[in-house]
């Protein structure tokens, strides 16, 4: 990417403490995480995006197994 003054970024997403800024004459995609910044290639952030919603669908999973666990567990306490 260019010096940030030649860029003509874009902010595609952003909520408290965190951004993604796009620069489209660059296609590179700048996510920020507070002091944390980390600039990509755009094949580079497709596959980052992919692989942060992959870890999210099986921790989201995961925490569903565990829910279904307990509520298991639980109702077998109480079997006469």
């Amino acid at each position: 990417m260019k010096s940030t003054n030649n860029c003509k970024r874009i902010v595609l997403a952003g909520n408290n403490g965190c951004r993604v800024w796009f620069c489209e004459e660059c296609q590179v995609a700048e996510v920020e995480v507070g002091a944390l910044s980390l600039r990509l290639e755009l094949a580079a952030f497709c596959s980052l995006s992919a692989l942060l919603a992959e870890a999210s669908s099986k921790i989201a999973a995961l925490g569903a197994i565990k829910s279904t666990q307990q509520e298991f567990s639980s109702g077998i306490g109480n079997l006469h």
